[in-house]
């Protein structure tokens, strides 16, 4: 089919015909003016919009709103004031601890005031020892820290075990006051109020330690229950960058060696030496789980003797609130019955402390004797064995023994040094003392 010249140069107005490269130009700016001109119409507020910017996508409270409400309360106040002076927490608390030693005998009812602010202090500390270890997980020191064995123990059942927790403070918190409630029931109750208080405070303790012995599948019980503050809180410092470093490298001499070039600090003194290395050197409680650090107790005679060390402050108050009714009762009025009578509590609860406090040993010692034992121990045995040997001379200042032993060579003491300056000072606060160790149980308590 023939096309005719004419049909060729008249283009098709049904096509659109290609645009030059000045006309793109063109359209493309005034779209983009278009665009980019304010909407003439009033923008109108969206309670949506409102919502949104007070809350999150899951319902909460903005992190702003938060950090703006815990900094502006009491406690995020208190708690910031202590992190910036962590440094100086130890030294105040035991300033103010030691201060307390000087109220008894001074003024009356000052073994009141003396016990109050030492229990106050002592709360205060574990609400001290909460906020540091919160601080120190979160910080950049928590890498270098290195917690001892006992707050590894402790803190894997405080975190793992609730109620290990609320048990384990709540008896902390009795031992911090268990002597302030004496001398109150005492003052208000009269000897009678005394007695009862007394047997009452050691049966929740004693109840209470039970209970975590159970709790911690008949492990030996470790003394304090709860994580102590291991932490120097110059760590927490921000301007103290050498406080978790290695001992030694905080020097400014260095040795280096001429083939690698590794630099080695120069150490002051042999122990520095021997505690460096130390810190290098994995030992078999640094990789075993916390659980593991206290072996369970599986033979019969290792949980007799740990039920019966718990039991023993109990049974002791209990024989010396026996003795005190068979003197008041008269039926001994012998001479060596009254002795008996005054020496079965001590004898017993002494007898008990020295015999049952290695339960852990026994248990161990079933399967190859004291040897294979020793060589099984932990180190956090070891440390609570020690802790529960050094405690046995507290006896010397209970009971009986006391009042035959102890007290003449006391009194004796006093007097000889009452007209020597300065030493006289000292016989004075021991015969203040001595009033507070005559006169309340747990002035002398140890568990």
């Amino acid at each position: 089919m023939a096309v005719s010249g004419n049909d060729i140069s008249k283009p098709d107005s049904s096509t659109p015909s290609p645009s030059t490269p000045s006309e793109r130009v063109d359209s493309s700016s005034q779209s983009s003016y278009i665009s980019n001109a304010p909407d003439p119409r009033p923008e109108i507020p969206s309670p949506l919009k409102n919502w949104a910017e007070k809350h999150d996508m899951n319902g909460t409270v903005n992190n702003k709103m938060k950090a703006r409400r815990a900094g502006t309360s009491w406690l995020g106040i208190y708690e910031s004031f202590l992190l910036k002076n962590a440094s100086q927490i130890a030294s105040v608390e035991s300033t103010l601890q030691h201060l307390t030693y000087l109220f008894p005998g001074k003024f009356k009812d000052a073994e009141v005031a003396s016990e109050v602010v030492y229990s106050a202090l002592g709360i205060l500390g574990l609400y001290h020892d909460t906020i540091l270890a919160n601080a120190l997980s979160s910080s950049e020191s928590s890498s270098n820290y290195q917690p001892s064995l006992h707050t590894r123990y402790t803190r894997h059942f405080t975190t793992q075990n609730a109620a290990y927790k609320k048990i384990a403070y709540f008896l902390v918190v009795i031992q911090k006051t268990e002597l302030l409630i004496e001398i109150m029931s005492r003052k208000y109750g009269g000897q009678r109020g005394q007695r009862t208080a007394i047997v009452g405070i050691e049966s929740i303790k004693a109840g209470c330690r039970l209970a975590l012995l159970q709790i911690c599948g008949s492990r030996t019980i470790v003394t304090p229950p709860i994580p102590e503050r291991d932490v120097d809180p110059k760590m927490l410092d921000p301007n103290d960058p050498i406080a978790l470093a290695d001992v030694g490298e905080e020097d400014a001499d260095y040795w280096m060696m001429p083939r690698t070039g590794q630099k080695l600090p120069q150490l002051k003194e042999d122990s520095d030496a021997t505690q460096f290395l130390m810190k290098k050197v994995l030992l078999p409680d640094d990789v075993v789980p916390g659980r593991n650090l206290m072996h369970p107790l599986t033979t019969v005679d290792g949980r007799i003797k740990e039920i019966l060390y718990i039991l023993r402050p109990l049974l002791y108050a209990l024989l010396t609130l026996l003795a005190s009714h068979l003197r008041e009762s008269k039926k001994f009025e012998g001479r060596q019955a009254r002795k008996i009578i005054n020496w079965m509590p001590w004898v017993v609860g002494f007898a008990l402390e020295y015999v049952c406090r290695d339960g852990v040993i026994d248990s161990l010692s079933s399967d190859g004797g004291i040897r294979a034992a020793m060589t099984k121990i932990t180190g956090l045995e070891k440390r609570e064995l020690e802790k529960r040997s050094n405690s046995t001379w507290w006896w010397t200042l209970r009971g009986q023994f006391y009042d035959s032993v102890t007290k003449p060579i006391l009194d004796k003491m006093i007097k000889k040094t009452e007209k020597i300056p300065l030493l006289n000072l000292v016989g004075l606060y021991i015969g203040d003392y001595q009033y507070l160790m005559e006169t309340y149980h747990f002035a002398t308590s140890t568990l």
